[in-house]
């Protein structure tokens, strides 16, 4: 599918027009901006703390502290020290230490949640670093305006993703499958769901994200967008379509009834242990898979889709705490680890595309011939970023709530994201 590809200017091209186009826009509400001081000698050893999101998801954790861990050795003056906290739990950590004045220095704030701290006045304004920089103008437009709120710069972007099939190709091959034609439809990917499903030795033909946080929305989303729906239109036939054909999958038992809780490590394990056939995730298993199960066969596809291709478009930004004491420090790291002389260091070892530019075509040079980030590179084309919102993790609450009561039949589909829908009616656009 992808050999007639010119892998070194078609995919630097196709990223660059696609994070354009799914780029956050800069909303209009003013909050309370914390210029940056002038700089001031700090003491050696000085410590900059951050906090991340990363202490149950997957393999990230370990590269941002070789990050650290790179930064501290490539200087004296600053010693970088970081907490991971739950994904779960984050959003109402950053919260309570926001209220009661004791943030750290520095976070990693998923995308979509930047501007509603931005709004609330919770983070520093880099403009005047960006200026001082001079290097703002390397990153991706998307990636980049989602730093943005009332014209001002309020984080710089860490990298981007996307999510894709990922097979078991020994599964596929015994269920009498052929892997060279993955599926591409709804339909097709039931029936392949079907034939990979082992009741009696409890295997399924998928795993299924529907955890009640963000990966829940972030997962499920890109299925109202493949039918037709969209976020405005929730209560559709096309977007309760989406649901019905998840609730189905649990229902027939091809997918785990945990879905409801299980989130990015548990799928993983379930794919990795050859307890599912088949996930849905991204980019960051990359290099995690061979050394967790290094028998593993595997290859991913396209995401299946009924009406239109459609994936999510994630990725997180280094963010800097109005409250900070250490600026300077925090800006010294955001410049060492975005920087191109650092290169692909962080994204490679995450399985992240660099939001910026220059160090994006390192990325294009290096995958001429690798058939995964082929996969996702042209899985971007296609991805949608959520919202942008102020008030996002609303929105997402109420997605999540649907998706909740229409798999445990608390409701029907239809009345799930019927409540949804009139829920998040006054937080859209008007």
């Amino acid at each position: 599918m992808f050999k007639q590809f010119n892998p070194k200017n078609l995919i630097l091209a196709a990223l660059v027009l696609v994070l354009i186009a799914t780029g956050c826009g800069s909303p209009t509400a003013t909050p309370k901006p914390v210029t940056a001081p002038p700089a001031t000698a700090a003491p050696a050893g000085t410590e900059v703390n951050m906090w991340t999101y990363y202490g149950d998801t997957g393999p990230a954790a370990a590269c941002v502290k070789t990050a650290g861990e790179d930064f501290n050795a490539a200087q004296s003056q600053y010693v970088l020290k970081i907490r991971n906290l739950a994904f779960t739990d984050f959003n109402q950590q950053v919260t309570t230490a926001i209220a009661g004045g004791v943030t750290p220095d520095l976070m990693i704030v998923d995308n979509p949640d930047n501007a509603k701290y931005a709004a609330a006045g919770a983070l520093a304004d880099l403009t005047d670093y960006v200026k001082a920089w001079g290097q703002g103008d390397q990153f991706l437009p998307g990636p980049w305006n989602s730093t943005l709120w009332d014209g001002k710069n309020y984080g710089i972007p860490l990298g981007s993703n996307t999510v894709v099939l990922w097979i078991n190709t020994d599964m596929a091959t015994a269920a009498g499958l052929d892997i060279n034609k993955p599926p591409t439809t709804w339909d097709e990917f039931e029936t392949w769901a079907a034939k990979m499903t082992d009741k009696g030795k409890g295997v399924y033909g998928t795993a299924l994200l529907a955890k009640k946080d963000e990966t829940g929305t972030f997962l499920f989303l890109p299925w109202v967008l493949q039918n037709g729906g969209t976020l405005a239109t929730l209560d559709s036939p096309e977007s309760v379509a989406a649901l019905a054909f998840w609730k189905d999958l649990v229902d027939k038992g091809y997918a785990p009834k945990t879905a409801i809780t299980d989130g990015f490590a548990e799928i993983y394990t379930q794919f990795t242990t050859g307890k599912a056939g088949m996930m849905i995730s991204g980019t960051w298993n990359v290099n995690s898979i061979p050394k967790d199960a290094p028998n593993l066969k595997w290859k991913v596809a396209l995401l299946p889709y009924a009406k239109k291709p459609a994936s999510s478009l994630g990725g997180e930004n280094w963010a800097m705490f109005a409250s900070s004491k250490q600026k300077d420090g925090a800006w010294a790291f955001l410049k060492f680890v975005t920087d191109p002389a650092y290169g692909t260091k962080l994204t490679d070892c995450m399985g992240y595309i660099p939001s910026r530019k220059d160090v994006l075509a390192q990325v294009a040079a290096k995958s001429a011939n690798d058939p995964t980030m082929l996969v996702f590179l042209k899985q971007m084309e296609s991805a949608e970023a959520r919202g942008p919102l102020p008030n996002w993790p609303e929105v997402s609450a109420y997605i999540q709530e649907a998706i909740q009561e229409g798999l445990t039949g608390q409701k029907s589909p239809a009345d799930a994201m019927k409540a949804a829908a009139a829920a998040i009616a006054s937080l859209l656009p008007q």
